[in-house]
């Protein structure tokens, strides 16, 4: 029994074995062929690449040129709605804005309707608001160009200037919009000033220092409240053909930007590339 026994436990040993390498050598098989597929089908794709490339460049390129007109077109109009919005949802969160419903005056034609009521009540309401508000900065503007104004305004810069972070914020924000609304009047002619092959636009501000050297205003973009004082010698600083205006539009765009009176010679060949897009 003893021996019949190891020769029954070898037989199922070999037997084993046997399925195992069986299986083994299938799935080496099967592993091969998958790689072989995988092969021939990356050998295509490197022949054909270009093709493709091709092919599928050619796709977008059809419709790239009327998505980039169409998206000049529709993007700023996009701006401005969600703007508006942002604006009509701030007026309808005002307390007592409810009195100021214009459409209750219509209940048969426009108070059924909710979508076309809301668009009404706060379009009358920003009309209000705007009309308002330039008649409150115009009456304030005649008020400061008294004398009994201006010490009002001055007043009101020392009490802000007393207020820390506040303080610093009212101040960016007046001299930020007097540098934009007046700066034709404030800035100078601008200047160029080279600095190492660099050309920068600057602003003189009109004064010297006690060597004759022009100081020089060079302020950074978009926030033209910030920048460098330069002094320096007259021959370093070159005369600019151009206005405070347009110097002005090209730093607060960052560059992109370009003042009309130089845009409306180069409308005609703009529209006509539109046309062609």
């Amino acid at each position: 029994m003893g021996e019949e026994g190891e020769k029954n436990t070898q037989n199922h040993f070999s037997e084993g074995r046997k399925h195992l390498e069986k299986g083994t050598q299938k799935m080496l098989e099967q592993g091969i062929e998958k790689s072989r597929e995988h092969r021939e089908k990356f050998q295509y794709y490197q022949q054909n690449r270009s093709e493709l490339v091709s092919s599928f460049s050619s796709k977008i390129g059809d419709s790239k040129k009327p998505a980039v007109s169409g998206t000049i077109v529709l993007l700023p109009v996009l701006a401005v709605l969600l703007v508006v919005g942002w604006l009509f949802d701030k007026l309808a969160a005002i307390p007592g804005n409810q009195y100021f419903n214009i459409s209750s005056l219509f209940p048969d034609m426009i108070a059924n309707n909710g979508v076309l009521a809301y668009y009404l009540d706060q379009t009358f309401k920003l009309t209000i608001l705007l009309i308002f508000g330039g008649f409150l900065v115009t009456a304030a503007g005649r008020i400061v160009r008294t004398d009994q104004g201006f010490q009002l305004e001055k007043l009101l810069d020392n009490i802000f200037d007393r207020i820390p972070f506040l303080g610093s914020v009212y101040n960016i924000t007046k001299v930020t919009t007097e540098t934009v609304l007046s700066g034709a009047e404030d800035l100078s002619k601008p200047v160029k000033v080279n600095h190492g092959g660099i050309r920068m636009t600057g602003f003189n501000t009109g004064n010297e220092t006690e060597d004759g050297r022009k100081l020089i205003f060079l302020p950074t973009a978009p926030n033209i409240t910030s920048g460098l004082v330069l002094e320096l010698p007259e021959d370093k600083v070159q005369d600019s053909n151009e206005t405070a205006e347009e110097a002005l539009t090209r730093i607060l765009s960052a560059g992109f930007g370009q003042d009309e009176s130089r845009d409306s010679g180069s409308d005609q060949v703009n529209d006509a590339n539109r046309k062609q897009t």
